[in-house]
């Protein structure tokens, strides 16, 4: 075979197989977890060492990392989560770690996480 036919072979077996795959309509409506508002956080990081961000729902052991706000700045992250009880995981890269109280939360929330050197301030914005 050559060489133009064999591209054109690939060419039509990688359409075929796109062709196959899920598809999603622009009307469909999205997943229920997408659709549910989701609870925010604005993590105020007063400390010098970037920190990376979790969340603990009760009753279990596993984190779930929401991200990372750089040394003296603030970064609002966000999650889905049924009406919980949470806490949250600050890691400071190089550094020690700090875990906060646990607090009820429900989708729509906007919370306020304050850290510093040594301590934390986990509010409820509002």
């Amino acid at each position: 075979m050559n060489e133009p036919v064999k591209l054109c072979a690939v060419g039509v077996v990688a359409l075929m197989i796109a062709a196959c795959g899920p598809q999603q309509t622009a009307d469909e409506a999205p997943a229920d977890t997408e659709a549910r508002p989701q609870v925010t956080i604005e993590v105020q990081n007063q400390n010098f060492y970037d920190a990376r961000v979790y969340v603990v729902e009760a009753g279990r052991t596993a984190r779930r990392r929401l991200g990372a706000v750089p040394g003296n700045e603030r970064r609002t992250l966000s999650f889905r989560v049924e009406p919980m009880r949470v806490r949250f995981v600050v890691d400071f890269i190089g550094s020690g770690e700090l875990t906060t109280e646990f607090i009820q939360v429900s989708p729509g929330d906007e919370l306020v996480l304050s850290v510093t050197a040594r301590t934390h301030q986990l509010r409820i914005r509002g």
